[in-house]
């Protein structure tokens, strides 16, 4: 009996020291020398388990440590809006350090718009250019922020995979990280030194007996938000517990949640959410609502909510048609054209042969917003060849200006009447004379005379020529003789002014 428990003592101390029994041959021992033995024996257990403790609470050093003593995450890429995936988690979270930098604190792996205005107010701190993305200057400050407040990345075990703050003894960690979202937890979690699970076997505490617990509670959907652009969102939510992420959206209200409506989902269990919905339409109102099913198969769907996509930037010049000098007089023009979007009206003109958009070259302009543009030009010198060039600008100030095109004034308006000269009655007869005179430019020939005066010309007789004359010669017969007989001479120029002369007589010859 005695020979059996010194066996099994020493198997006892086997298996402390190397975790297997270490098996030894029977032999027969004198009682008193046996006794002495076993002291022996149970003295060398109680070192063996000291030393087991210690190797415990070493081992328990080691797994705490592992995230301490491996590399920390550092970013390596460039990164600018629209990005998304690992890298862009791991920013956010330096930038969610600083709360004046990035108040919002969202952790979602999308650079979107609240990403770029960070990043610009990180850029602006440290006298960057704020360009509102990553390159390389910003890259080292944000390496350097890394290396003051190091993360890592920490595989789940008993929690989802997470970006985590190494915070040693002592340090403090960043005040952005401490503000909670949703009240429960920091925006940026420490890192576990033991995860819970392993902890509690190692210190024999967790329980093996207890029974499973059937989950019939669904996830509780908090903190739905969007980030939106002019043709995509980033939808963005929390769940309580692991869950997966679906979105269904429409153009039409309420969205019913079939075969054909749009979705987008991801069958990973995570508990924060973001799905990327691209091609949308540019100034769109969407509906949509968010599905999450836990591991248990329990389902939250949420309320439906709406955003607007951003209207599409618009980079397009007017396109200029149609352009053409009209109603051209000595002094003034019309210039019209066409644009296929509504536009100001703006005309360059000058006498040179280049017509440049400075500040000492003419112009006129209306700011008026229309696609049918009408400029008048006016105080312009007769007979003298313009050139000129059309600009339109549209709303958001996108220019456009013409090829440059020309027009020629016309001639001086003429308002001065002919004047007449040598008007003289000859070859006069018993019934017939010829009135002849001589106007300073080219005019027409009329003699009105009656044997009364003064000469009514609306009703006196009349003799006319319309050929345009300078030397006049109007033939009268028909007159009665031994008559005295008073007469005018009329001439119009070829713009109408009209010259009449004084009056004159005659005495016809008798039979």
């Amino acid at each position: 009996m005695k020979s059996f428990k010194f066996l099994a003592l020493f198997s006892i101390a086997g298996m402390l020291l190397g975790g297997f029994p270490v098996f030894a041959q029977t032999a027969t021992v004198a009682p008193s020398s046996s006794q002495a033995l076993i002291q022996s024996l149970q003295n060398q257990i109680s070192v063996l388990q000291a030393q087991l403790d210690a190797l415990r609470k070493a081992q328990s050093q080691v797994v705490g440590t592992v995230n301490d003593i491996q590399g920390t995450l550092r970013l390596i890429n460039q990164l600018r809006e629209g990005s998304s995936g690992e890298e862009v988690r791991l920013l956010q979270a330096i930038l969610a350090s600083n709360p004046e930098i990035y108040p919002e604190g969202l952790i979602s792996g999308f650079y979107g718009k609240l990403t770029s205005k960070a990043i610009k107010r990180f850029q602006k701190l440290y006298g960057l250019d704020q360009v509102g993305r990553v390159g390389k200057k910003t890259l080292e400050k944000l390496n350097d922020e890394l290396r003051k407040n190091p993360l890592i990345k920490e595989v789940g075990e008993g929690h989802e995979d997470r970006i985590c703050a190494i915070v040693p003894p002592g340090h403090l960690i960043a005040p952005g990280w401490l503000r909670k979202h949703d009240g429960v937890r920091s925006i940026v979690p420490q890192c576990q030194k033991l995860p819970p699970g392993i902890k509690e076997l190692l210190e024999g505490k967790k329980a093996t007996t207890t029974p499973p617990i059937v989950d019939v509670t669904p996830p509780t959907l908090s903190n739905l938000a969007v980030s939106v652009t002019n043709t995509s969102v980033l939808v963005m939510w929390r769940t309580d517990e692991k869950s997966t992420s679906k979105v269904w959206y429409s153009t039409i209200s309420p969205v019913v949640a079939t075969s054909t409506t749009p979705m987008v989902s991801s069958a990973s269990f995570m508990r924060e959410h973001a799905l990327v919905i691209s091609g949308l339409l540019s100034g769109t109102t969407y509906y949509y609502v968010v599905e999450s099913v836990d591991m248990s198969g329990n389902k939250s769907v949420s309320a439906q909510q709406s955003f607007i996509t951003l209207q599409t930037p618009d980079v397009s010049v007017p396109l200029i048609s149609g352009v053409t000098a009209t109603s051209t007089n000595a002094t003034t023009t019309r210039i019209i054209w066409n644009t296929n979007e509504v536009a100001n009206s703006k005309v360059w003109y000058s006498t040179s042969t280049s017509v440049m958009a400075t500040g000492t070259t003419p112009v006129v302009s209306d700011s008026s917003f229309v696609t049918s543009h009408n400029m008048a030009l006016v105080g312009l010198v007769a007979s003298t060849t313009y050139y000129y060039r059309v600009e339109s600008a549209d709303g958001v100030g996108n220019v456009s200006v013409s090829d440059q095109q020309s027009f020629v004034t016309q001639q001086p308006s003429d308002v001065t009447p002919p004047t007449i000269s040598g008007i003289v009655a000859t070859s006069t007869m018993a019934t017939s004379t010829r009135i002849v005179w001589s106007t300073n430019e080219v005019a027409t020939s009329k003699v009105s005379y009656s044997t009364s005066s003064p000469v009514v010309v609306s009703t006196a007789s009349t003799v006319s020529d319309a050929a345009f004359l300078l030397n006049h010669d109007i033939t009268l017969q028909n007159l009665m003789a031994s008559s005295t007989y008073y007469y005018v001479a009329i001439s119009s120029d070829v713009a109408g002014n009209s010259a009449t002369s004084a009056e004159a007589s005659f005495v016809t010859l008798g039979q």
